[in-house]
């Protein structure tokens, strides 16, 4: 049943730096390097992450690790395909409207 839902941290780490497998990060590091790998129920705060500034964060939708080379720079990313996204949303959404509720003529 599990195995349909998206994990959200992988059941096993390999370090994306050195490749080591494991399944437990003590500090939130690979413990064959020491390499960051941060995951979402880490929970790290915006100042945290503005101050490590890269990283490597687990992406669940891919199942891979990403790396943010510059988390302000990611940040602003983020933000602007967000803006894309929701107003390619907001013009489907009136078209949608329209097609439902065409414009009427009066007739005078």
């Amino acid at each position: 049943l599990g195995e349909g839902f998206m994990r959200f941290r992988p059941r096993r780490y390999q370090c994306p730096n050195c490749q080591w497998d494991f399944a437990f990060r003590k500090k939130r590091c690979c413990p064959g390097c020491g390499t960051l790998l941060l995951i979402a129920s880490d929970m790290p705060t915006d100042a945290e992450l503005t101050a490590i500034k890269s990283f490597w964060m687990w992406e669940p939708v891919k199942e891979k690790w990403d790396y943010i080379r510059d988390w302000e720079e990611h940040k602003r990313e983020a933000m602007r395909r967000f803006e894309q996204h929701t107003q390619v949303w907001r013009t489907e959404l009136v078209k949608a409207e329209e097609k439902l509720h065409p414009p009427t003529r009066w007739i005078q």
